[in-house]
C-alpha cells in the first residue's frame, strides 16, 4: 500500500493510504493503517477508530473504510 504525507492542524507530519478503489472493496485481510507512522495493520475492522498501533503504540490505527469516510484516505 503507498502512503503520503500531510501536515495535521497540530504541525505533526501524518501519513494517509492511497489505495486503488477495487482494493478497498476487496479486502479480505482487514487491513488497517496508522495515521502516525504509515504501517499497515491486520485483523482490523473496517470501520475502527483509534487501535493502538503495533508498530509505534499510537492509538492511531484506522479501518481502511473509516479512513476513507473521514477524507483521510486517497482513492485512485
Amino acid at each position: 500500500m503507498r502512503k503520503e504525507t500531510y501536515v495535521a492542524k497540530s504541525g505533526r507530519t501524518m501519513y494517509r493510504p492511497v489505495i486503488s478503489e477495487k482494493s478497498l472493496y476487496s479486502d479480505s485481510e482487514s487491513k488497517g493503517f496508522c495515521i502516525a507512522c504509515g504501517q499497515t495493520a491486520y485483523g482490523v475492522e473496517p470501520d475502527a477508530r483509534r487501535y493502538t498501533c503495533e508498530h509505534c503504540a499510537e492509538p492511531r490505527v484506522y479501518g481502511l473504510e473509516e479512513l476513507v469516510m473521514m477524507g483521510l484516505a486517497k482513492v485512485r
